[in-house]
C-alpha cells in the first residue's frame, strides 16, 4: 500500500463511514489523509494495521486531543513511536453489542435449539443474545423483546418486512473464537475497547460498559484460534440435537480472499449455517443481489448461508430488510 493509497483510504473512510456519524473522526481522517508526517507514521506498519479505527483508538489510548485535528496531528508527530507501538500490538476488536439487534431476526429463523459459535468474538458480548433487551422501532413498529431487567437496551430502527421474533431463540451451547480473546474482567482490555468507540457515540460507550459487566459474570467461552484452523474442533463439540450456526460481523475483512473461501467451504461441507454481517467488498457475490435503487454505502450486508437478507448499520442502529 502506497502513501497515496493510504491517503485515499482515509478520505474514503471520512466520506463513507464517518460522515453523518462522527464529525470528529471525519475531520481527523481528512487531516491524516492530507498530512505527510501522519502517512509516514502509518508507513511503519503493515497495510492491515493502517486502518482509521485502529489509529484513532491508538490516539485515544494515549489521550491525544482527537477533537482537534491539528492538535492531534501535532501530538502524533512528537509521539510517533508510541502510536506505532499500539498499532503493532493492538487490534480493532470493537465488540459492538448492538449488532445483536441486527442479527437477531435472522438467528430466529433457524431451527431451535441453537448451538452458537462466533468467530472474531472479542470479549464475547455477541454470544449473549438472551441477556439483552431489544427495542425495534419503525413505520408502525414498536416492539420490545428480551428481559426487562437487562442493563442494556439495544435500539434498532427497522425498514421493510423484518421478521421480528416474539422471543429470543433458545441457545443451548455457545463458544467464541478469536485470535486474541479479550477478558471482560481486565481493566486494560476494557479501556482499549472503550477507546475504539467513536467520540460522539455516548450510548454505545454506556452499552459497552454495561455489557462488559454482564460478560464478566457470564464468562462466555472464547478460545484463541483461527477461524479455519481451530473452527473444526469447535464444531465437533456441538451437542446432538442443536442446530449449529457460525456468526461473524466485521470479521472477514481481516481475512484474505482464500481464507474467506475456505471458511465458507468448511461450513457448507459440515452443513453448518453461516450468519454474517460484512461490508459489500468482503462478500462481493452477495453485493450483486442488492437492488439497483438501494443505497448501501456504509452498511453491512446481513446474510444467512448464501442468501442476502438485509442491510445493517455497522453499529446496530438500523436494519433494512430486502
Amino acid at each position: 500500500m502506497t502513501r497515496d493509497s493510504t491517503a485515499q483510504l482515509y478520505r474514503q473512510w471520512a466520506q463513507v463511514e464517518a460522515h453523518g456519524s462522527s464529525p470528529t473522526y471525519e475531520r481527523l481522517a481528512l487531516a491524516v489523509a492530507g498530512d505527510e508526517d501522519m502517512l509516514k507514521i502509518l508507513d511503519a506498519v503493515e497495510p492491515a494495521k493502517r486502518q482509521p479505527n485502529l489509529l484513532f483508538g491508538a490516539l485515544r489510548w494515549h489521550e491525544a486531543p482527537v477533537d482537534d485535528p491539528d492538535a492531534s496531528v501535532a501530538w502524533a508527530r512528537t509521539h510517533a513511536q508510541d502510536i506505532v507501538q499500539v498499532l503493532r500490538t493492538r487490534r480493532t476488536q470493537t465488540n459492538e453489542v448492538a449488532r445483536c439487534a441486527t442479527l437477531l431476526p435472522a438467528l430466529a429463523l433457524l431451527p431451535q435449539p441453537l448451538a452458537l459459535i462466533e468467530v472474531g468474538a472479542s470479549a464475547g458480548l455477541c454470544l449473549l443474545y438472551e441477556h439483552w433487551r431489544y427495542h425495534y422501532t419503525g413505520n408502525g413498529v414498536d416492539r420490545l423483546i428480551g428481559p426487562a431487567t437487562s442493563p442494556v437496551t439495544l435500539c434498532c430502527n427497522v425498514e421493510g418486512d423484518v421478521p421480528l421474533p416474539d422471543s429470543i431463540p433458545t441457545i443451548v451451547w455457545r463458544a467464541g473464537l478469536d485470535l486474541n480473546p479479550i477478558d471482560a474482567t481486565d481493566p486494560d482490555s476494557r479501556r482499549w475497547l472503550q477507546c475504539l468507540v467513536w467520540p460522539e457515540h455516548h450510548d454505545r460507550a454506556a452499552n459497552l460498559a454495561a455489557a462488559l459487566e454482564v460478560a464478566a459474570d457470564a464468562a462466555p467461552n472464547v478460545i484463541p484460534g483461527d477461524l479455519t484452523a481451530e473452527l473444526p474442533q469447535l464444531l465437533e463439540q456441538v451437542p446432538s440435537g442443536a442446530s449449529p450456526v457460525v456468526v461473524h460481523s466485521a470479521t472477514l475483512g481481516y481475512v484474505d480472499p482464500e481464507g474467506r473461501i475456505a471458511f465458507q467451504q468448511l461450513l457448507r461441507s459440515r452443513g453448518v449455517h453461516r450468519l454474517g454481517a460484512e461490508g459489500p467488498r468482503v462478500l462481493p457475490e452477495l453485493a450483486r443481489h442488492i437492488p439497483g435503487d438501494v443505497d448501501f454505502d456504509g452498511r453491512f450486508l446481513a446474510s444467512l448461508d448464501d442468501r442476502l437478507l438485509a442491510l445493517a448499520q455497522p453499529h446496530g442502529r438500523s436494519l433494512r430488510w430486502l
